[in-house]
């Protein structure tokens, strides 16, 4: 159950994270928004332009050719409701397989409220994770404006979840998440922390090509859907027998995959933020020398007055991040590696645009992970050449200067900036070989809608 008394947020949030009570969520964070528009995937055009495999088929990015989207059997440049459903239900019964529905809300007084709903306790953050980590679990959070957390994570039985393939319809416990890109309602309540929240999507969703990187010549890969990238938010939220109304703004997207992060990924940075009427996303994910020290990157700026898409860019040959040097911090809750400023950059053409997160100081999350390995999973680490395993997330100033068509914007406002990284700099080196390790023969992602073919996922 939720329970608990109201501890201050840092003390919360590192007692519990100690404790393996609360697990990183990547991808939530919160950021502003305002009016809703079509439901489109990122055109081709920003798609990357690096070598692919026989069949026309990309690895190591998200994929962008017509043979990609017929792999997963997608519509180009359009979102279709199934796409938030449930992908993994083919894989499930695999501890490798992974998935998460991920939502953050903002509210017009300070509160913050986090709502997962996933269906293992590691997030796929862990390698050779075992049948024990293989558990569905709701992680609903209520902050104060003055700091005070409530809430936690819920642990369920798989008796207790329930999912829809064909759209988002989530039941975990006594947690439940429902939507159609457009409008989700999230509801719940246990202990003495309760939810009732509708978001209400003010932009288009946004999926870089097929939302799905491919590692080589495999069928072991990743994917990502933001479903909401802005939205209005209006509800209840119940502390300790308690119901306040709730208005203000929020976010969801959702998360799979059918490998564990650490054999594949070097590192991410992730940034959400708002400067006056305009949101942004941006994401730096290099991935392991086995894949080509691949980067993956993502650079979205929408404007929520005039509800248009003025950047949805994934190429890297027109995204760039530049992250500050690493550096001990004075707080012993951040990694030794700390990155306090990443800079990202795009350029295609003429249209040019920049932003900045820079630290505040403030931690909002940080956990160590596997800090006391399995002897399988000890082994998998040594295999991998990582010696720590972090996910820090911190508040932020940021900055926008942006000029496409007839739009130019310079301006700053706040944010959250998020680090996930699979080995420090104090890690041995890493072997440069596909390194062992589980790689299920699961079925070739593909479309979960109404017509979808049998046994496919995504």
């Amino acid at each position: 159950m939720l329970e608990g008394p109201a501890p201050s947020r840092r003390a919360f949030l590192r007692d519990a994270a100690t404790a393996g009570l609360i697990v990183a969520v990547p991808g939530l964070m919160v950021a502003a928004c305002t009016p809703p528009t079509r439901t489109e995937a990122a055109p081709d055009s920003t798609g990357p332009g690096r070598p692919r495999a026989a069949g026309d088929l990309t690895s190591n990015a998200y994929g962008h050719s017509n043979a990609d989207h017929a792999r997963v059997n997608m519509r180009r440049d359009v979102v279709e409701a199934w796409e938030d459903g449930f992908r993994t239900a083919a894989g499930n019964g695999d501890p490798n397989v992974f998935e998460g529905w991920h939502s953050a809300f903002t509210g017009d007084d300070g509160t913050t409220v986090t709502f997962a709903l996933s269906t293992r306790l590691d997030d796929g953050f862990v390698p050779d994770p075992g049948e024990a980590g293989r558990r569905p679990k709701a992680t609903v959070t209520v902050t104060d404006p003055d700091g005070t957390t409530h809430g936690g994570v819920h642990t369920c039985a798989w008796n207790e979840f329930a999912a829809a393939k064909d759209r988002c319809d989530i039941r975990l416990g006594p947690f439940t998440c429902a939507g159609d890109l457009k409008t989700y309602r999230m509801k719940g309540r246990s202990g003495d922390v309760g939810v009732d929240l509708t978001l209400t999507g003010l932009v288009p969703p946004f999926r870089p090509g097929t939302g799905i990187v491919y590692l080589g010549d495999t069928e072991d890969h990743f994917g990502w859907l933001c479903a909401v990238p802005s939205g209005s938010a209006a509800g209840t939220v119940t502390v300790g027998g308690r119901k306040r109304p709730f208005t203000g703004r929020g976010y969801h997207d959702h998360t799979w995959g059918n490998r564990p992060f650490p054999y594949s990924v070097e590192h991410w940075r992730w940034a959400r933020g708002s400067v006056g009427q305009y949101s942004v996303i941006g994401s730096d994910l290099r991935l392991r020398t086995e894949y080509d020290s691949a980067v993956v990157p993502v650079f979205l700026v929408d404007d929520t007055r005039s509800r248009r898409r003025l950047v949805g860019a994934f190429d890297p040959r027109t995204v760039t991040a530049t992250e500050s040097e690493p550096r001990p911090h004075p707080d012993d809750g951040y990694p030794k590696d700390y990155y306090g400023k990443v800079h990202w950059m795009y350029r295609d053409g003429d249209d040019r645009a920049d932003f900045t997160f820079t630290d505040t100081d403030h931690l909002i999350f940080a956990r160590q992970y596997v800090t006391d390995p399995a002897r399988a999973q000890k082994s998998a680490l040594d295999r991998l050449g990582i010696d720590e395993t972090w996910y820090t997330r911190y508040s932020t100033t940021n900055d926008l200067h942006l000029s496409v068509a007839s739009t130019r914007v310079s301006g700053t406002g706040t944010g959250a900036l998020e680090a996930a990284q699979f080995g420090l700099a104090t890690a041995p080196p890493k072997s440069g070989r596909t390194p062992t390790g589980p790689s299920p023969a699961t079925p070739t992602p593909g479309r979960q809608g109404p017509s979808a073919p049998a046994g496919r996922r995504g």
